[in-house]
């Protein structure tokens, strides 16, 4: 799955989560001295405070995982840029070296025919 679905999952639970809160606020709003005169308070919310903290725990959990899932990819993307980066100055120096090779022969060869056309002009002078 990639990180940008795993990201809106996320968004989508903390919505429901959202939910789940406002409807129990909504519900203590209600019944908010319901208790007072029974003395006790209704199982169900409380079930829904307890839904809502195990909500909390996973959605920390999911987040924990995507940021570690993150921290591995750009982990190997380093790892992926420095191969590159070795792989690039290996090219470069195989490159440069090739064309000093080829710069050298051309001056040999520049020279080569320097001298060439020095003797050839001496002797056409003698």
């Amino acid at each position: 799955m990639d990180i940008e679905a795993e990201i809106r999952a996320l968004k989508l639970r903390i919505d429901r989560f959202e939910a789940i809160l406002r409807s129990t606020y909504a519900d203590s709003d209600d019944n908010s001295h319901a208790h007072l005169r029974t003395g006790r308070r209704t199982r169900a919310k409380g079930s829904k405070i307890t839904a809502a903290e195990i909500a909390v725990a996973e959605v920390r959990a999911e987040i924990a995982d995507v940021q570690m899932e993150i921290a591995q990819d750009f982990a190997a993307l380093g790892d992926e840029l420095t191969g590159l980066r070795r792989q690039t100055n290996d090219q470069f120096i195989s490159a440069r070296a090739e064309i000093l090779g080829v710069f050298d022969s051309l001056r040999h060869d520049m020279v080569d025919l320097g001298r060439r056309i020095d003797r050839l002009l001496t002797a056409r002078n003698v």
